[in-house]
């Protein structure tokens, strides 16, 4: 079978790409160059794992995430179906995204690494941020280019990034208190992170080090610095005298920023400068200098504005604090005045299928759970079920709108067989647990489709419209089948779990 789309790029009402298709453009882009070693300059320093500018502007413009699967039949008949998607990105395009990609920190310059603005003639090398997102599109589609096979099993590929849930209509990240609250402990760290950044400076990728400089009180001062793992926090001074005033772990707001957009699903500043300020809001960190504390509620991301953490921060994210009347160890969620605590409705306690639609309907809650799942090794069943309620949703509004196009049913229909091959297809990558009974009925059903689009040896693309609603219909109806097992399997089993972890008795939320 061969099934063939076209898409664009799904936008926002600001004009920018929603997440999940920017980063897959992304890494469907790196899994198709040939990362190599390039010698630039007079001396022929070296860069491994590199691309330049131009293989990138010409992949780009030919974009195409080609997934093969095969299975074999009851009848022991090997059957190989593929599906191709194929990006429409225009020449001009193609320079914008590769602008947004630095930007979102997922590739750097490699032999200027200040440099900030994409030009023609530059050579490029993944961050260890967008080696950790190639890596989990990879896992998830369970595709693994050859061009990127050393590198993700290389030292460079460090960072675990922290995932901030996203409002699937606006893309925007949630910024509720309880969200921040939790994104500020990731911030923050488990103990204050005097340990300096790496300075790419040299012509090799980063070594494994945080660091190559003496002093632990160097500051962060520009592009150059780059966190290579998520869990020590944002950079802090052990001691620094600003205004002739000490302060103790105190950080910048460039130190601010780069750990956001290093070390998070972030990928736009504005999305930083909004969880910065937050921060402010809630009184997690105060200012430390004149400049930052003339700004009123904005955050500074700016390597000359300092700030540091307050006591109700120290408090929150488990440090030792000081304050009277404060807890000396451990997390504890200090309120701001007159909130609510948070905490399950009455209707979400009834039963434990309630408190899974609960936890899937607060950014706050999804965020730590899918924590809990993938601490756990199954955080597959929440990755699945989010992925085919997102295709039962397109469905429905083609549905709505009388499936208007041929073009834009085989991009739903593409989705779907995605779906399956990333999720129940024998061997995938992220194989869902299902019983037995329904992983048979899915295959034989998925193998069935198969071999109904094969009419001539050699596949040919579905062209009929009428033939393509059919399947995509069938195809959802059986992944809709999965969706509802595998929520009540996450209800019945991993709920209960995640709710006897500290992380969610920390919240202080009643059931």
């Amino acid at each position: 079978m061969l099934l063939q789309a076209a898409r664009l790029l799904r936008c926002t009402e600001e004009g920018r790409p929603f997440y999940d298709e920017f980063t897959a453009v992304f890494a469907t882009l790196i899994s198709s160059l040939p990362l190599q070693p390039h010698t630039v300059g007079l001396f022929h320093a070296r860069y491994d794992f590199s691309f330049s500018s131009m293989e990138a502007a010409r992949n780009l413009a030919e974009l195409k995430l080609q997934q093969q699967n095969k299975t074999i039949d009851l009848t022991g008949r090997l059957i190989t179906s593929t599906t191709i998607t194929t990006y429409q990105i225009d020449v001009r395009s193609c320079a914008e995204l590769m602008q947004l990609f630095l930007n979102a920190r997922l590739i750097r310059c490699a032999n200027d690494p200040e440099q900030g603005k994409f030009k023609h003639e530059m050579l490029f090398q993944l961050t260890p941020k967008g080696i950790a997102i190639v890596d989990a599109f990879s896992q998830r589609h369970g595709v693994v280019s050859p061009n990127v096979v050393d590198l993700l099993k290389s030292q460079h590929n460090s960072m675990k990034l922290v995932h901030l849930e996203r409002d699937p209509v606006t893309d925007h990240i949630s910024s509720s208190e309880i969200v921040i609250e939790i994104i500020f402990q990731r911030f923050a760290g488990r103990k204050p992170n005097t340990t300096p950044l790496h300075r790419a400076h040299s012509h090799h990728m980063p070594s494994q080090s945080l660091g190559h400089s003496e002093s632990s009180d160097t500051d962060v001062s520009s592009v150059s610095d780059m966190y290579l793992e998520s869990s020590a926090g944002v950079h802090v001074h052990d001691s620094k005298r600003i205004h002739l005033k000490e302060y103790h772990n105190c950080f910048s707001g460039m130190a601010a920023k780069l750990w956001l957009m290093d070390c998070t699903s972030i990928i736009y500043a504005l999305e930083a400068q909004m969880v910065l300020t937050a921060f402010l809001q809630y009184d997690l960190i105060t200012p430390a200098d004149a400049r930052s504390m003339s700004s009123g509620d904005k955050f500074l991301m700016e390597k000359n504005a300092y700030y540091y953490m307050s006591e109700k921060g120290k408090n929150l994210a488990g440090w030792p604090t000081t304050g009277s009347g404060l807890l000396k160890h451990g997390p504890h969620r200090p309120r701001s005045p007159g909130s609510t605590p948070y905490r399950y409705s009455s209707s979400a306690a009834r039963d434990k299928h309630s408190r899974l639609e609960h936890i899937l309907e607060d950014p706050a809650l999804r965020l730590l759970f899918r924590e809990h799942l993938a601490e756990n090794f199954c955080d597959e069943n929440l990755t699945f079920y989010l992925e085919s309620e997102r295709l039962l949703a397109q469905f429905h509004e083609l549905e709505k709108n009388q499936f208007p196009t041929l073009e834009k049913v085989n991009v739903c229909l593409s989705e779907a067989w995605v779906v399956y091959h990333a999720f129940l297809a024998p061997g995938s990558a992220s194989e869902v647990n299902i019983d037995h009974l329904l992983r048979q009925r899915v295959r034989e059903r998925m193998t069935a489709e198969e071999l109904d689009t094969i009419a001539t040896p050699g596949s040919q693309p579905i062209e009929s419209i009428s033939m393509s609603v059919t399947k995509l219909t069938e195809i959802v109806k059986l992944l809709d089948d999965v969706r509802r097992q595998v929520f009540r399997l996450m209800a019945s089993d991993s709920v209960p779990k995640f709710m006897r972890t500290a992380r969610f008795w920390e919240l202080g939320i009643e059931v």
